[in-house]
């Protein structure tokens, strides 16, 4: 830089008109600079900035449409909407829209000079060619584009690029990115046929990236050899809190109890990650008792779902009991964990006793009536619970009419689900009575039950008039 520029003035009203216009020409031929930087600057600045400004911010918005151009369609219709809305675009939500190869590379050329644009959804697109039914020819020149714009530009934070089959090769593409990226914290690269090998690629950009706290690889075929890569990396990264791993419980592929316990082995020393989603995997008895050990020894995560992992009773149970001594965890997801009224009990203890549990899914397992009046009465005493998902637990009026009784006395409670219940005309009844004294609850789902033209009528007479108050029932959401 000039030995002028590198001076330091005592303040920027000392600078000679010719040094103002050096500092803004070379903002400008950088790309860095935008009219909002205008906003609090002396008045001599802007009357010597403003053209230039203007010239960079035109030069940005140029590669915007061209990129519309390539898009077409609904895609190409928000771009231009954004751009005229403001003078530039901070967020970017094209999903669904189609997008091809071509497209994703013009978006990777407007990404490259891109200084403003902090968020970016890209999914369910073709941007590698193939739509969601598996039809098309793999073309990966669009995610290889998106990569390479990644590794220079400096302000996208967010990007989602979720469905668009990027498969191995574009997950490796997007680990090298993230090699050299300084500012990306948040990635969603779910439903991509990302297996083992994309998996490890990913794993080793997080043995070095710096910044990624979340990221989301949710229902893709990484198996036990990208789970245990990935734990690997768990054990030296110092930033990511987030990780979802969770899959789809009735494919073939997924977790198994192998990558849960090196999981389970990675929390013991890992000491950032709060966040750990393992839902719909394989990871059975085993991978649990490994993940309750871990607990044992681990003081930071405060989020972990098993559910649906074909697990035992007591294998649910020994995640509990850990945290009942750990008492750390604010959100436990158990559902589908073959649970009934004993276990529900056990849990219905731990729940009245934790100080810090908000959100609790006991979802899909038959704890019956009994298994509810138990939850009731932990319901009736907690005072941090604020969520929780009894969905097809086979609760019936008896159930119904014991979380009844506990939300009379609760006042945290804000969301329930009772769907899928078979919760009739009585058990409506009874939680009706309860509405009308209970002011807090503002969300109860009741969908896929038999509550009857009565029922679903006192229902809603107890929460006419609530401002904000989400009630479903079969007819949708009022």
């Amino acid at each position: 830089m000039d030995a002028e520029l590198d001076a330091e003035p005592p303040c920027l009203a000392d600078l000679n008109d010719d040094l103002l216009r050096k500092i803004a020409s070379r903002l400008a031929e950088s790309d860095l600079a935008s009219a909002v930087a205008l906003k609090r600057c002396s008045s001599r600045f802007k009357d010597l900035a403003t053209p230039l400004v203007a010239n960079a911010v035109s030069r940005i918005n140029t590669k915007w449409r061209d990129a519309a151009d390539k898009i077409g369609d609904e895609g190409a219709a928000r771009i231009r909407g954004g751009l005229e809305r403001n003078e530039v675009l901070t967020t970017l939500a094209l999903p669904h829209n189609n997008i091809g190869a071509e497209g994703a590379a013009a978006i990777a050329e407007a990404l490259r000079g891109n200084t403003v644009l902090t968020t970016l959804d890209l999914s369910g697109n073709e941007i590698c060619g193939i739509d969601e039914d598996g039809d098309g020819a793999y073309d990966a020149s669009g995610i290889v584009a998106l990569a390479d714009a990644l590794k220079v530009n400096g302000v996208l934070t967010t990007l989602n690029l979720a469905n668009n089959q990027i498969r191995d090769q574009g997950a490796a593409a997007i680990a090298e990115a993230l090699r050299g990226n300084g500012v990306v914290t948040e990635l969603d690269i779910s439903w991509n046929q990302i297996g083992p090998t994309g998996a490890t690629a990913i794993a080793d950009a997080l043995r070095v990236n710096g910044v990624l706290s979340n990221l989301v690889l949710r229902d893709n075929n990484i198996g036990d050899e990208g789970a245990a890569a990935l734990a690997s990396a768990l054990r030296v990264n110092e930033v990511l809190t987030t990780l979802d791993l969770s899959g789809d419980p009735y494919s073939s592929g997924g977790i198994g109890p192998e990558g849960a316990s090196a999981i389970a082995e990675a929390l013991k020393v890992n000491g950032v990650l709060t966040s750990l989603n393992l839902t719909g995997n394989k990871i059975r008895a085993k991978g649990a008792a490994a993940i309750a050990e871990a607990l044992r020894g681990n003081g930071v995560l405060t989020s972990l779902n098993v559910g649906f992992n074909s697990l035992t009773e007591e294998a649910a149970l020994g995640i509990v009991r850990a945290e009942r001594q750990r008492n750390k965890l604010t959100s436990l997801g158990l559902a589908r964990c073959n649970i009934g009224p004993t276990g529900a009990a056990e849990i219905a203890e731990y729940a009245s006793g934790s100080e810090v549990l908000t959100d609790l899914n006991i979802s899909e397992n038959i704890i019956g009536a009994e298994g509810a009046k138990a939850i009731g009465k932990a319901l009736a005493v907690n005072a941090v619970l604020t969520t929780l998902v009894l969905s097809d637990t086979r609760i019936g009026d008896e159930g119904a009419k014991a979380l009844a009784s506990a939300l009379r006395v609760n006042e945290v409670l804000t969301t329930l689900n009772l769907s899928d219940n078979d919760i009739r005309e009585e058990g409506a009844k009874a939680l009706a009575s309860a509405l009308r004294i209970n002011r807090v609850l503002n969300n109860i789902d009741l969908r896929y039950n038999d509550l009857g033209d009565e029922g679903k009528g006192v229902i809603r007479d107890a929460v006419s008039g609530r401002e904000g108050f989400r009630l479903k029932m079969d007819q949708g959401a009022l």
